[in-house]
């Protein structure tokens, strides 16, 4: 399964918010046993930094992504992919960036915390949560801390 990482879901990841770190180690685990592909857009790497460079620094988060590269795939996008997202003429462009990036990568599902940003997109939008506990992605974990 191929999924398209919204910069929301990365930031979860690059500054461990909670609770939706937790999601986010299985959702990891599922790509290290090779059941999901993982993509971010090229466009959310500039927007993570502006956010988390401001609380860790910009080497931090350089060096965080330097390491990220081992799962995680980066989707480049071009002047075309940008017109296509204008011409879309979305309330919220960075969305439809993100989601052009998911048409170009044939992703599955974008993978988001605020699946209604994408609610008239032809790829689905799912919550990590959703995604680790629906009955429709095939994922079932057993919780074994008891």
């Amino acid at each position: 399964m191929k999924l398209l990482v919204d910069t929301n879901v990365l930031l979860d990841f690059y500054q461990k918010r909670q609770p939706f770190y937790e999601d986010w180690k299985s959702i990891l685990l599922l790509h290290i046993v090779g059941d999901v592909e993982l993509w971010a857009s090229a466009k959310s790497f500039t927007d993570i930094h502006y956010v988390a460079s401001k609380q860790v620094g910009t080497r931090a988060i350089q060096q965080a992504f330097l390491e990220s590269f081992s799962f995680l795939n980066v989707c480049s996008l071009d002047g075309n992919d940008i017109k296509k997202a204008a011409q879309l003429e979305w309330h919220d462009f960075e969305d439809c960036v993100i989601y052009q990036a998911a048409l170009k990568t044939k992703a599955d599902y974008i993978l988001t915390r605020n699946t209604r940003d994408f609610e008239q997109t032809k790829i689905p939008a799912i919550t990590p949560h959703d995604l680790l506990n629906g009955p429709n992605t095939g994922f079932k974990f057993i919780d074994v801390s008891e």
